[in-house]
C-alpha cells in the first residue's frame, strides 16, 4: 500500500477542511509540512510548498471526486469579463516570478509577494 500526495494547500485551515471531509467519507489521510508552512508562510504556493494532504493510493479516485465536488475551480468567475476560463497559476509574468522564487531560495530570503493567483485566460486579468 503506497502513500501519495492528494493536494497541497496554502493554509493550515484549508488543509484541515479537506482532511475532515476525507475522514468523514471514510478515507484515511494525514497532513505533512504543517509546521514549516506555519513558520515560513511566504513560501506557500511556491514550487509546491505548503501543507500536503497524503492518502493511500487505493483511495485516490474516491478522494479526487470528493475534492472536485467540494472545491470546483469552475465556480470561480473572472470579475472583469465574467469568464469561467480560469487557471490557478503565476499569471502574466510567470517566468519572472519563477526566477524570483529561485533567487529567493538561493539568497535564503523569502519574498512574500510571489504567489499563485487566479488568472483569466480570456481577458488576462489576475485576481
Amino acid at each position: 500500500m503506497a502513500i501519495i500526495q492528494l493536494t497541497t494547500c496554502d493554509s493550515l485551515t484549508h488543509a484541515y477542511f479537506i482532511k475532515n471531509n476525507l475522514e468523514n467519507d471514510g478515507i484515511e489521510c494525514f497532513l505533512t509540512n504543517e509546521i514549516i508552512t506555519t513558520l515560513v508562510p511566504y513560501f506557500n504556493g511556491m514550487m509546491n510548498a505548503g501543507v500536503q494532504v497524503m492518502i493511500n493510493e487505493e483511495d485516490l479516485q474516491k478522494a479526487s471526486n470528493l475534492i472536485e465536488k467540494s472545491e470546483s475551480i469552475e465556480s470561480v468567475v473572472c470579475p472583469v469579463c465574467d469568464s469561467t476560463n480560469i487557471e490557478f497559476s503565476f499569471g502574466k509574468k510567470k517566468k519572472g516570478k519563477i526566477l524570483g522564487i529561485l533567487l529567493s531560495l538561493l539568497a535564503l530570503i523569502p519574498f512574500g509577494n510571489i504567489k499563485r493567483n487566479f488568472y483569466c485566460k480570456d481577458c488576462k486579468a489576475e485576481f
